[in-house]
């Protein structure tokens, strides 16, 4: 009897150290993915991207994905929520404000935030090589690119005059729009901003009567805004004004040009990021990226509806033109 108890005895003593290790193996990481609104393609992105890295859902990762309804004062509330939760190992913040919230939080729980603005005017970065903090990620600093579009409508346009830009309170807040002011100025526009104060309020804030007063316009990288982004063409298309908007999925989906980041590498780099800090690398230490890959795009059957002719420099450029 004694024999047969100090063998199984044994067996188990020998055993225990390799569950123990199989367990720690199969220890879940959870991620929390939070931003003012909740887009389908995004979410598929971060799923992907994840799998692509070697993260399996109910294995060794558990995905969570958080919104508030479009209504971006109450992403602060949303913040401290999932920290009082604990248990997080990485917030993925998706917008400035999500981030600043996120960040307002906790200083301890890293954060990787895809920003549109410059992260260390906003206070989130010490520098963009060493942020220093809790907090790094993608900066796409919209500005810059916002900046790009008035230009392009200016070489599309050489006679107009009024010049729209369409931003929602994700953007009219955080993002400067003196640069692109400044630079309207420069190129004899009279520019003014079409603040969306909330999205319920697409349709009559767009409005024919209003974009009437517009020979065109101009959108900033928005997520409230591509979360809307099939009512806002359509809508857009009913005025017969050319707009230019922030990414190449609005151009996919019947808008008529689009300049600014290839967003779908940005993630790369982002979810990349994500990797880094589960694995152990500190946001701190890890350097914001900028987007390094610009596209232009332009559909030509829209610009023929516009009654367009598009300068051959614009066409040149173009990394895409749909006919």
């Amino acid at each position: 009897m004694r024999r047969r108890y100090f063998i199984t005895l044994a067996g188990g003593m020998a055993v225990w150290p390799l569950v123990t290790y199989a367990q720690r193996l199969a220890v879940t990481a959870r991620v929390i993915q939070m931003g003012p609104v909740d887009i389908p393609a995004q979410t598929d992105a971060t799923r992907r991207l994840l799998a692509e890295f070697g993260y399996v859902e109910g294995q060794n990762i558990r995905l969570e994905f958080r919104n508030t309804a479009g209504n971006v004062d109450e992403l602060p509330a949303l913040a401290r929520e999932i920290v009082r939760e604990g248990r997080v190992d990485v917030i993925i913040a998706i917008s400035t404000p999500a981030a600043l919230a996120t960040y307002k939080a906790t200083q301890t729980i890293p954060i990787v935030a895809f920003a549109a603005v410059d992260p260390v005017a906003a206070g989130l970065a010490d520098s963009l090589a060493r942020p220093g903090r809790n907090v790094t990620g993608i900066a796409v600093f919209s500005e810059e690119t916002t900046v790009k579009r008035v230009e392009l409508i200016r070489e599309l346009l050489p006679r107009a005059i009024r010049l729209g830009t369409v931003t929602t309170k994700l953007t009219s807040g955080p993002q400067s729009l003196a640069p692109v002011l400044e630079t309207g100025r420069k190129l004899g526009f009279e520019v003014e901003a079409i603040d969306i104060d909330d999205p319920a309020n697409i349709a009559t804030i767009l409005s024919p009567e209003i974009l009437a007063r517009f020979d065109a316009l101009v959108f900033v990288p928005d997520v409230l805004l591509g979360a809307h982004m099939t009512e806002i063409i359509k809508i857009v298309g009913l005025s017969n004004k050319p707009a230019i908007f922030p990414s190449p999925d609005w151009v996919a989906h019947g808008g008529f040009m689009s300049f600014g980041p290839d967003f779908a590498d940005a993630t790369r780099h982002l979810i990349a990021q994500v990797d880094r800090v589960l694995k152990g690398a500190k946001p701190g230490d890890l350097p914001f990226e900028r987007p390094t890959k610009f596209d232009l795009r332009i559909n030509l059957r829209i610009a023929k509806a516009l009654g367009l002719e598009l300068p051959p420099t614009i066409i040149a450029r173009a990394d895409e033109v749909i006919e």
